[in-house]
């Protein structure tokens, strides 16, 4: 039995999917049992838990083999969500996982960045690292690139979402909302990318469904252990992705770089008022400081994943597809 923690996210929810097509056995771990049938009918078991209460952890480790855990606040889903009960929560999940015999943990991370200890998310994913590499478990912590379907959107484009069962930027928060509201669209309706960082700025883009193949497989294959960098098919920098949107779309997009020190100074501004805002504002800040233009095919060729999509093929089979409401 797979337990996936996080399962009603984006990445989780494809996880649960990914794992149930190949026939394998999925706990999918929700707080809330009435929000996932979706989840139930792929013939994934259900068990209401909760990180940040750790005495629902027990039960839903019960009989587990492996771990995939997804689960992070970069955009809460309900308010109370932060990050300091979240790392509480894990160091539970871990503690709790080796006691209970999991043979194998795996974790969704992110790159490693000079600006780790002041992101909210990336601190915590560096916190459960140690916690994994000084307990007993088969471990392995897949660091990725910017989610193609994610970061996309992020930077001003709707055709991403196309598609899309539970994804991030569809959440219920009324801030998300208004941020989709007025900078959601400004790629189609205006031809400008609103990138963090500079137009050069290179990345290993990976769609996320992808990102989902690979975390199963890793659930199932222990021969990868501790750190890994695992990215998309291609490297490329914004200026790139904009000659994409601009080929799709027949029109000019031009790419306006936000330096770090914009994102920095948003993410302490809403911080107190808009936490799911403030989360994305320091991915932003994350992004706009560091590049992933890596090559891992060596990694996704041993865990036998292969032809991932590139950026021009998502916003294809994207664009083809009724625009979300």
């Amino acid at each position: 039995m797979i337990l996936v923690v996080g399962a009603t996210g984006q990445l989780g929810s494809l996880v649960v999917r990914t794992l149930r097509e190949q026939g394998h056995p999925v706990r999918a771990m929700v707080r809330d049992l009435s929000t996932a049938d979706d989840l139930a009918a792929t013939g994934a078991t259900l068990v209401r838990a909760d990180l940040t209460e750790p005495e629902t952890l027990d039960a839903a480790l019960e009989g587990v083999t492996a771990v995939v855990a997804t689960a992070n606040v970069a955009a809460p889903t309900r308010p109370g969500d932060r990050s300091d009960a979240l790392d509480a929560g894990y160091a539970q999940l871990v503690e709790r996982a080796e006691r209970s015999g999991v043979s194998r943990f795996v974790l969704a991370s992110v790159p490693g960045t000079p600006v780790d200890d002041e992101v909210p998310v990336a601190r915590s994913k560096r916190r459960t690292e140690r916690l994994l590499a000084a307990s007993g478990l088969s471990w392995v912590s897949v660091q990725m690139p910017p989610f193609t379907e994610v970061w996309l959107a992020l930077v001003g484009s709707r055709i991403p979402l196309r598609g899309e069962q539970r994804a991030t930027l569809t959440r219920a928060y009324p801030t998300l909302r208004t941020f989709r509201r007025i900078a959601g669209g400004t790629i189609e309706d205006l031809g400008l990318m609103l990138v963090p960082g500079p137009a050069a700025g290179r990345q290993a883009f990976l769609s996320v469904h992808d990102a989902a193949r690979v975390l199963a497989a890793c659930a199932l294959d222990d021969s990868i252990s501790g750190q890994v960098e695992v990215g998309g098919p291609e490297a490329l920098s914004w200026a790139d992705v904009a000659q994409i949107y601009s080929r799709l779309l027949d029109r000019r997009v031009r790419v306006v770089a936000q330096p770090a020190a914009l994102f920095t100074g948003l993410q302490k501004l809403l911080g107190p008022v808009a936490p799911s805002l403030a989360g994305i504002m320091a991915l932003n800040r994350l992004m706009a400081v560091s590049q992933s233009d890596w090559n891992t095919t060596a990694v996704t060729d041993r865990l036998g994943v292969h032809d991932l999509r590139t950026v021009e093929q998502v916003l294809q089979e994207k664009a083809a597809l009724a625009p979300t409401s």
